[in-house]
């Protein structure tokens, strides 16, 4: 099972390396503007936040979130045979929210699978997802490049198809696990929600990921805007990752000597170095080594992430739990930060002032912290 879990790994976060790197500017290609794009990814994760809601209950009812990704990920590669034919903003929103009803389940289930199946191995395991994205993010760059850099080059979105289409096969050879006698209500479920711990934790971490914005959704066309190359914008994202991969290799250690509020603060301080040196930087060496600092915006802050939420959630709702912090963080999140990065990049005129908004959206949970109320060190 365990294998079976890091090649599920590999091939969904080889898909969002595809996506977050070369969707934007596979868009711009076809003719939309900052604010079309902005509008159809939004769209897209308002579709997500009640889909993750509804699948990761229906996870915790079935007994088995094993069984709920089958299903969730057999109809997630059903709806996203249509994106190679959106070719307008109306038919490729469509096509993306069809997507995100089902897709917006993908990754709380397969975290509460993990979790469930391999317990204290989920860091080595997730790694796999995080090679997953080095391997796409730099082998799309390439191929894009080798093909001569052609606007709305069909390879985007037919290799983001092929990857979830690959991981839901392999999502039906999945064992359900022993359904529990204890199933929880959803009553239960809302109940979790009254947690002040878990809704700090949905806080910091929310405006954290609508921070990232600007980065996620418009970094390659930051690289395409400044005449780069997109291999550019792959070895950027791989060695993001790499860095990233590091900072889940150390976290247990660092875990051990630092309270979570401190590493929290620290993956802050470094995400408001990060964009605010990216708003100033054009050189591609540049651009490339500012991706170091991804160590400390997504993997440690991942890292406390998800211990926050299992010291806060019981463990008869983990699913829900991690489909409400799905919703929170990269639903709402995402479609606050990707409707203002969008209409932003047509009003501000580029890319690189967006960072400096991000800088100080960044700065808010780092404030934050400073109120009793935080996940210290031995408590959520």
């Amino acid at each position: 099972m365990i294998w079976r879990l890091r090649w599920f790994y590999f091939l969904a976060y080889a898909g969002v390396g595809t996506w977050l790197s070369y969707f934007a500017p596979y868009l711009r290609g076809l003719g939309f503007s900052g604010e079309e794009i902005g509008a159809v990814t939004t769209a897209q994760q308002l579709t997500a936040v009640p889909a993750s809601l509804v699948w990761g209950s229906i996870g915790d009812r079935l007994g088995s979130p094993a069984r709920a990704l089958r299903l969730c990920a057999a109809g997630a590669a059903l709806t996203i045979l249509a994106l190679p034919f959106a070719r307008t903003p109306l038919s490729m929103g469509a096509a993306l929210i069809a997507a995100a009803a089902f897709g917006g389940g993908i990754v709380p289930l397969v975290d509460s699978t993990t979790v469930e199946a391999v317990r204290h191995e989920y860091a080595r395991t997730r790694l796999w997802g995080s090679l997953g994205y080095i391997v796409s993010a730099q082998a799309m760059g390439f191929f894009l490049a080798w093909r001569g850099e052609r606007p709305a080059d069909l390879a985007m979105p037919i290799a983001y198809v092929a990857c979830v289409v690959t991981y839901a096969v392999l999502a039906q050879t999945f064992p359900p696990s022993e359904a529990s006698g204890d199933r929880p209500h959803w009553r239960d479920a809302v109940a979790i929600l009254r947690s002040p711990a878990l809704l700090f934790i949905l806080a910091v971490c929310a405006l954290h990921w609508a921070a990232l914005s600007p980065y996620h959704l418009l970094f390659g066309v930051l690289v395409r805007d400044l005449g780069l190359s997109s291999r550019v914008t792959g070895m950027a994202m791989a060695l993001g990752v790499l860095a990233e991969v590091g900072a889940l290799l150390v976290f247990p250690a660092l875990e051990r000597r630092f309270s979570l509020r401190a590493l929290f603060a620290a993956s802050f301080v470094a995400s408001i170095a990060r964009w605010a040196l990216l708003s100033r930087t054009r050189s591609p060496a540049a651009l490339v080594l500012l991706q170091l600092l991804h160590a400390f915006t997504f993997g440690l802050w991942w890292s406390c992430a998800v211990e926050a939420m299992q010291r806060t959630v019981p463990a008869r709702l983990r699913a829900t739990g991690q489909a409400v912090f799905y919703a929170v963080v990269f639903g709402a999140g995402n479609a606050a930060g990707y409707a203002l990065a969008g209409a932003g990049y047509d009003r501000l005129g580029g890319v690189p002032p967006l960072f400096l908004c991000a800088a100080a959206v960044e700065a808010v949970p780092l404030l934050l912290l400073l109120f009793p109320l935080t996940p210290g060190r031995g408590r959520a």
